[in-house]
């Protein structure tokens, strides 16, 4: 497991949704979607990877840009655990998710909610 403490660096922002919706946008997406950590933490949640840059300033339900500075911890690729896991695998080049397909599936979510 590896902490992220400055996702910018990594040149990538971080989008956090509670694990409920987090659940039902991982479907909604489907394919679409790039890599996406679990954690069971609390507060539990799931995180999307979106390109630098496109999360910040975004006023939407349920839609939360972890932030500068915020920590992120990422586990390992082979690591499984109740706690921390890859929810969807950064496999095939497929680390980020677009940001016009995230926020369409959290509103179309938080319509049907």
């Amino acid at each position: 497991m590896r902490v992220v403490r400055d996702v910018a660096v990594l040149g990538v922002d971080v989008v956090w949704l509670g694990l409920g919706v987090g659940e039902r946008v991982v479907g909604w997406l489907g394919e679409r979607s790039g890599a996406v950590v679990e954690d069971r933490r609390q507060p539990a949640g799931m995180c999307w990877l979106v390109p630098a840059g496109t999360a910040g300033g975004v006023r939407l339900p349920l839609w939360q840009d972890a932030g500068v500075g915020a920590a992120w911890y990422v586990p390992g690729l082979e690591m499984r655990n109740e706690r921390l896991r890859w929810r969807v695998r950064p496999e095939g080049g497929a680390l980020v998710t677009s940001a016009v397909a995230l926020r369409a599936a959290v509103l179309a979510v938080e319509a049907v909610r």
